[in-house]
């Protein structure tokens, strides 16, 4: 297994955890009704220190620094494949509803983080599984 393999193997772990634990904190702050500015600077200050604490620890020298022409071919396409699926997702949720409801309803505020994580979550996830689906294809088309 190679570098981008693990790479994408790690990003789906990461986001199938991470993403309970943010609906999690989105239902919490639904739940207390929380408004103003307070309640999201205290998630920002500790999603910021952890994800900079991570990134300290875990940096290396460059993600695609010890990559060959194939590996940085496959990571580009599956970039691609994974924006295509992010805009679809995202135009999808964003459409669907004005149909269903029609034009005069409206959508509560809750949803919107919803919206918005959910619509990372589909992008994190199709990229790392076109990754993966890229470099079985090549491993077999090298059998």
């Amino acid at each position: 297994m190679n570098r981008l393999q693990k790479s994408a193997w790690f990003n789906i772990v990461v986001v199938t955890v991470a993403f309970p634990i943010c609906s999690a904190c989105v239902f919490l702050l639904a739940r207390t009704n929380a408004k103003g500015i307070d309640y999201l600077i205290i998630f920002l200050v500790f999603g910021s220190l952890t994800g900079l604490g991570g990134y300290l620890l875990l940096r290396k020298k460059g993600f695609e620094a010890h990559f060959d022409e194939r590996e940085k071919m496959i990571y580009n396409r599956a970039l691609v494949w994974a924006m295509i699926a992010l805009l679809a997702f995202l135009c999808c949720v964003c459409i669907i509803p004005f149909f269903v409801l029609g034009g005069g309803n409206s959508v509560r505020v809750l949803y919107l983080p919803v919206i918005c994580l959910s619509t990372l979550l589909v992008g994190q996830l199709v990229h790392s599984a076109a990754v993966l689906i890229q470099c079985s294809l090549e491993a077999e088309d090298e059998q």
